[in-house]
């Protein structure tokens, strides 16, 4: 049966050159503003301008958690637990700052070249961590064991521990680049094997994470 524990949306919004209002961002008042609106327990900024970078985490803003908010010369990149709607109502509260702070009001409708997304999650399904691997791989591993196991060792078990996948984009436009992302279903780290406790990371919003996870239990069932 399908359960997500725990969801953690992120999103990295790309933007021309000056198009955030840096400078403002420099100014004590303006930082502090900042972190009171988001509750953010810690918060370092850049003191040039051209080297420009902005983290601070540990927040909450409208109930919503922020575990990170990353600012530099072109892009926004916002961490929050919770799902798609969690993340965009978090940066309109940010967008909007941005936009009252600055004399241009340049965020009020931002040159945004691209936005990309990530979602993570701990999910319980019902499909044991062996089916994540050919059958004839594993009992080969399985095999070794005692090949495997050390002298001063009784016994030893073998688990899957971590599959991911690698994601790459070609962009529409050669303005800018994408990185790859990584797509990931793994046991969740120190998890009880017998709970089929999964780490799921895609490059997408929750809305399609959601979906794959669904559609992979079922192919897998």
């Amino acid at each position: 049966m399908l359960d997500f524990v725990d969801m953690v949306s992120m999103a990295r919004y790309l933007f021309a050159p000056n198009t955030l209002p840096l400078t403002n961002l420099l100014m004590n008042s303006n930082k502090k503003a900042l972190e009171a609106l988001f509750s953010f327990q810690g918060m370092q900024v850049g003191a040039d301008v051209n080297q420009f970078q902005l983290i601070a985490g540990m927040g909450e803003v409208n109930g919503v958690a922020v575990q990170q908010l990353v600012i530099d010369p072109v892009s926004i990149n916002l961490t929050v637990v919770g799902d798609h709607d969690d993340l965009s109502n978090s940066y309109e509260v940010l967008r909007n700052f941005l936009t009252e702070i600055d004399s241009k009001r340049r965020m009020e409708n931002p040159k945004l070249y691209t936005t990309t997304y990530q979602t993570q999650s701990s999910v319980k399904l019902s499909i044991r961590y062996e089916r994540l691997v050919a059958p004839e791989f594993m009992n080969f591993i399985k095999s070794k064991i005692g090949v495997l196991r050390p002298d001063d060792s009784s016994a030893a078990e073998i688990y899957l521990s971590n599959l991911s996948f690698q994601v790459r984009y070609i962009p529409k436009s050669d303005i800018y680049a994408l990185v790859p992302k990584l797509l990931t279903i793994e046991p969740r780290a120190g998890s009880d094997p017998k709970e089929n406790m999964y780490y799921v990371l895609t490059p997408t919003a929750s809305g399609a994470h959601r979906m794959l996870v669904e559609e992979f239990e079922k192919a897998m069932s």
